[in-house]
């Protein structure tokens, strides 16, 4: 699924997925505490303040079962924008932080299945209202100024469900805790197929007798970010995605997405749990397979989330 701002590259550091330390081992001294200067001459505090992040993670898919006769395989980018309000507090920093943006890669049918392309819009409207939920992001800082490096803990996003443990706890099936994030009256978050082109609403059997184009989804994405400060007000580093244990007993990556319902074309109403169950159960999911970027600039304090995707677009 894909959309413009639940997964463009990035300037700064790359590494695999599973490294996201590379290269910033040894970038400060762990003891580093004196101050630097920007261009203006002002000393740097990177301790407090609003910052815009991107997350870029290049994902693959492999579909199994049902999945592999109806969706190709496939590789793409997830992108996901991010607004922070950062306090010092012992020990550390603490980042609460909200969602401002998700773009997921497109994905195909198979040849059997008409190798239709599919994907879906996050629209600005549901990070610009302000009914998302933040999330708090635990940090250190190390060092004052270029050079000086952020590490946070897992911190999860959650897009219209509750867990009581996000970070740590199995991805459920099904979801007993969706609750109506974005105020718009159905369950989860509200995102539309894509449209036009080469572009098909989402089928809802196997026949395709029926389509929607409106999904209702859950969403769960947990990362530990590694960074290292450019100047003053900028920082630039890594991702990484924990793998956690699922129902079942097997470890997914916490890349973790379900529909919980749709809405059919030409206004046909709401999708039946049966052909709710299809379309996630056709959902592509991913793992991480390549790189991932971060990177992060100052705000103004008071800036919305418009002002993130503008700066980091």
């Amino acid at each position: 699924m894909s959309g413009p701002p639940a997964v463009g590259t990035l300037f700064g550091a790359s590494s695999e997925a599973g490294g996201a330390d590379a290269g910033l081992e040894g970038a400060v001294p762990a003891d580093a505490t004196s101050p630097a200067t920007d261009a203006t001459g002002s000393v740097c505090d990177l301790q407090t303040g609003t910052w815009a992040s991107r997350l870029t993670i290049d994902v693959s898919w492999a579909p199994q079962g049902l999945m592999g006769v109806i969706l190709a395989p496939g590789n793409g980018r997830i992108r996901q924008w991010t607004k922070s309000t950062r306090t010092l507090r012992s020990g550390g920093v603490l980042d609460t932080t909200v969602v401002c943006g998700v773009e997921l890669p497109d994905f195909s049918g198979t040849q059997i299945a008409g190798a239709e392309t599919y994907g879906v819009t996050f629209p600005d409207a549901l990070f610009d209202d302000g009914h998302l939920p933040t999330f708090a992001v635990s940090a250190t800082i190390r060092g004052a100024g270029a050079g000086a490096t952020y590490r946070s803990d897992a911190a999860a996003a959650l897009l219209g469900l509750t867990m009581a443990d996000p970070t740590t706890d199995a991805w459920p099936t099904p979801v007993n805790t969706v609750v109506d994030s974005d105020r718009d009256g159905h369950p989860g978050v509200t995102i539309a197929m894509a449209a036009g082109g080469t572009y098909s609403d989402a089928p809802v059997d196997g026949f395709k007798t029926a389509r929607a184009d409106h999904l209702y989804v859950v969403i769960r994405q947990v990362t530990i970010i590694s960074a290292v400060a450019m100047d003053c007000d900028h920082f630039s580093g890594t991702v990484t995605i924990p793998v956690l244990s699922s129902e079942g007993g097997a470890g997914k990556y916490a890349i973790d997405s379900h529909v919980v319902g749709c809405g059919l074309v030409n206004d046909g109403g709401a999708c039946d749990p049966t052909q709710t169950a299809f379309v996630d159960a056709t959902q592509p999911v991913f793992s991480p397979s390549g790189s991932t970027q971060f990177t992060s600039v100052r705000l103004a304090d008071g800036a919305g989330c418009s002002a993130v995707r503008q700066a980091l677009p």
